[in-house]
């Protein structure tokens, strides 16, 4: 069983991404070009797919599938920074594009502690 700083550490990256995905979602609802709110999407359904990972992680019944599910999560954190560059050059807001890469760094260095 995940130690209670795992269940924290994983609790809070799992808020960290929900909160980069709302602001994602925000820029998508404002977004005026189509290319735009497709590359968006795109970032948004990476993240929601790392999100799905946290969640099974966190839910793990057993140490091994605990080991497993967040060994899997570290060697994606790379994919996570690449996306931190990416959303850089999609989100034209430069303040809301700080917040998100916040949230996914956030997200990157809790993960880094499991």
């Amino acid at each position: 069983m995940p130690t209670l700083t795992q269940q924290t550490n994983i609790a809070n990256a799992i808020a960290a991404i929900r909160a980069a995905e709302e602001l994602l979602t925000q820029q998508n609802r404002v977004a005026t070009d189509v290319l735009t709110s497709i590359k968006l999407t795109n970032e948004y359904n990476n993240l929601d797919s790392y999100l799905s990972q946290l969640l099974h992680a966190q839910n793990s019944a057993d140490d091994v599938g605990f080991a497993n599910a967040t060994a899997a999560l570290q060697s994606q954190a790379s994919g996570l920074q690449a996306d931190e560059h990416a959303i850089k050059a999609i989100v034209g807001d430069f303040q809301t594009a700080a917040s998100i890469l916040s949230y996914i760094s956030q997200a990157v260095t809790l993960i880094a502690k499991l």
